[in-house]
């Protein structure tokens, strides 16, 4: 990350950002104040309680990157403060799913489970399919749902271009999909491109850190520019997409969150 970069990029967001008092669209208006504005419910609390012990884990693990095979190490605290979701969008992914009731999740990028652990709680009927390349990071993963009575998460190992094509053979549709494991335009967009087959109309798509770098930059502009989405929404960390077919005309909004 550029930091110099990441400013600008933030300082331009502050710059276009619009709150609800500007949202003249029924669909986004009511995605502002059921989804950003939403309430602190007692699921949210428990992640946060678990946050607190995991803030203050300095155990060590081995990490091994598959696309590069580099082996580093991380401590768990390290990992929540710096990897997993920050609290603000694991509460915006709890509210979305929790108002749009979406199903058929699939995640790349499950780390130390917590940005699933926000989506399987806001709808336990959900069947959620996270991707990771860790072993490791599988298990603290795997511990922490146990820690909050997760039961709807299915969690597979290996590289992405490896799995995710078998486990899209698994769905006829997919509900949501949260884009989180591969920071690079070209896979960011490979990625997209397969799960775009299986796309419908109540499809949402999410991705995280498109002001990252340059490359997740243009990744973001050309994925919001496709002709099958037909709503986007910036909320800086996260690009949000739609797919209603009802929208007579594309639209793209910069929410302030």
């Amino acid at each position: 990350m550029n930091p110099i970069l990441r400013l600008k990029y933030f300082l331009n967001y502050q710059w276009r950002a619009k709150t609800k008092y500007y949202l003249h669209s029924p669909l986004v208006y009511q995605f502002y104040l059921n989804v950003l504005e939403g309430h602190e419910d007692a699921p949210l609390k428990s992640i946060g309680a678990l946050r607190k012990q995991l803030h203050n884990n300095k155990t060590a693990i081995n990490i091994t990157d598959l696309g590069t095979g580099n082996l580093t190490t991380k401590t768990i605290c390290d990992i929540e403060s710096n990897v997993a979701v920050r609290p603000k969008y694991g509460r915006l992914l709890y509210r979305l799913v929790k108002y749009f009731q979406t199903a058929n999740i699939v995640e790349l990028g499950t780390a130390i489970g917590l940005s699933s652990a926000y989506m399987a709680l806001a709808n336990p009927q959900a069947a959620i399919i996270s991707l990771e390349g860790s072993a490791s990071l599988i298990n603290i993963a795997k511990t922490n749902h146990a820690a909050l009575g997760i039961q709807n998460v299915t969690i597979y190992q290996g590289n992405f271009n490896d799995i995710l094509p078998s486990v899209l053979k698994q769905h006829s549709h997919l509900g949501l999909v949260f884009f989180d494991g591969n920071h690079r335009k070209q896979a960011t967009l490979q990625y997209f491109n397969l799960c775009l087959e299986k796309a419908t109309p109540d499809s949402i798509f999410i991705f995280d850190d498109i002001h990252w770098s340059e490359e997740m930059n243009a990744a973001w502009a050309e994925i919001k520019a496709h002709p099958q989405i037909t709503l986007s929404l910036d909320v800086f960390q996260f690009g949000i997409c739609f797919f209603k077919k009802e929208k007579l005309a594309k639209e793209e909004f910069i929410l302030r969150y």
